[in-house]
């Protein structure tokens, strides 16, 4: 196993990134926090002492030429997406396989920014969350893992919203692990996870990492 050097891109509040820098495991393997604007999420960074950048581009073009720029004199490994925005240009084609973005959805279905709500206003029975790469088209790319819960209707939505959300930090965590025991590779446009289980149906493949395993929210 080897320390990674990631990069996190957020234009949000940063709640999942916030629980998961708490982790020392998880905390060590991020080099900064990027953003194009001031947002929650480079507020977090700065109050667990990691490294912020601010690339005060509105177009999404030139942002992204930027940032390309940015990792490759940094040579970072990986990037973790919670960016609203579409990556365009020669980002998307330099960092493939290597940009990874958390959907509270089951992708396919219920693309864009409103996932989880259009999951429970089509009355669907399943909800869940996807990790993936990202490619050129929105909420698309190979999925790494998913993760599904029944939805209860007698549930209040922020219960069933901070289900996702644990799902969310957990399979993040996982993630990351794998990546840095470099158990992740590609095979015919699939994402193969070496002695990966598949026992359970909650998280697939299976959670293997004893920190997220145990991880409480």
């Amino acid at each position: 196993m080897s320390d990674l050097k990631c990069v996190i891109v957020a234009s949000t509040g940063g709640a999942v990134m916030n629980v998961l820098l708490k982790n020392v495991f998880f905390k060590r393997q991020i080099f900064a926090v990027v953003s194009d604007r001031a947002c929650g999420a480079i507020d977090k960074a700065k109050a667990h002492h990691v490294s912020t950048v601010l690339i005060p581009e509105s177009k999404s073009a030139l942002f992204c030429d930027q940032f390309l720029q940015y990792l490759q004199e940094n040579q970072i490994d990986y990037v973790i997406s919670f960016f609203t925005k579409l990556f365009v240009g020669d980002l998307v084609s330099v960092y493939r396989d290597r940009i990874i973005n958390l959907h509270p959805s089951l992708l396919p279905s219920f693309k864009g920014l409103n996932g989880f709500h259009d999951t429970l206003r089509y009355g669907a029975r399943f909800m869940g969350t996807t990790i993936h790469f990202i490619d050129e088209q929105m909420d698309e790319g190979k999925i790494i893992m998913q993760t599904v819960a029944p939805i209860d209707i007698n549930q209040a939505e922020s219960e069933l919203r901070h289900r996702i959300f644990q799902h969310q930090c957990k399979s993040l965590l996982q993630v990351m692990k794998w990546l840095t025991e470099d158990r992740i590779s590609i095979q015919n446009n699939r994402v193969l996870v070496e002695s990966a289980l598949y026992n359970s149906y909650e998280f697939s493949p299976n959670l293997d990492c004893e920190d997220a395993i145990k991880l409480l929210i």
